[in-house]
């Protein structure tokens, strides 16, 4: 979509970020106050996407790893459910790994639930490999990392590696 500009998130974004998060199922929501840390201190690896009216259709969160920086992480990708398969989300993820990139980053990493097979298929498509470093089950057909958050808590583990 050309008339979608992809900028960096405002700190007053972060209200219509958690509105537009409470429809990114099977994305779990976070605290307005989380969206409000990422959209004041790490805004400049946090885009959105706008369109002219100023509405966002998707957003992602990320950082650069404090204790790595040459690490990046993907917090949250959404994507509004009426703007998918427009490649929102590949701009928002492309536009996160350009800047990153520019900042000497050399790997991306990025969870997601083993139940959520569209994210999944969309991270390999964008050529994100899963982490099989650590003990893994197999979750209807997916690798997921034993316990990554929690007891019972079994995520899926992407990486990219970047130039």
């Amino acid at each position: 979509m050309e008339n979608l500009k992809i900028r960096n998130t405002l700190e007053e974004d972060f209200v219509e970020i958690a509105e537009l998060a409470e429809n990114c199922s099977p994305m779990e929501t976070e605290r307005n106050s989380i969206y409000h840390i990422f959209t004041k201190f790490f805004k400049s690896t946090s885009f959105v996407a706008e369109f002219p009216s100023g509405a966002i259709g998707g957003f992602l969160l990320g950082f650069i790893s404090q204790e790595n920086p040459e690490e990046a992480y993907i917090h949250l990708l959404c994507v509004d459910p009426k703007m998918r398969g427009k490649h929102v989300g590949r701009k928002l993820v492309e536009k996160f790994t350009e800047e990153v990139t520019l900042r000497k980053c050399k790997k991306i990493y990025l969870i997601t639930k083993p139940i959520n097979w569209n994210s999944i298929s969309f991270y390999k498509k964008l050529g994100f490999l899963e982490d099989r470093s650590r003990e893994t089950l197999n979750i209807l057909g997916v690798n997921a990392v034993k316990n990554y958050n929690g007891m019972g808590q079994h995520m899926v583990v992407f990486y990219k590696l970047i130039d």
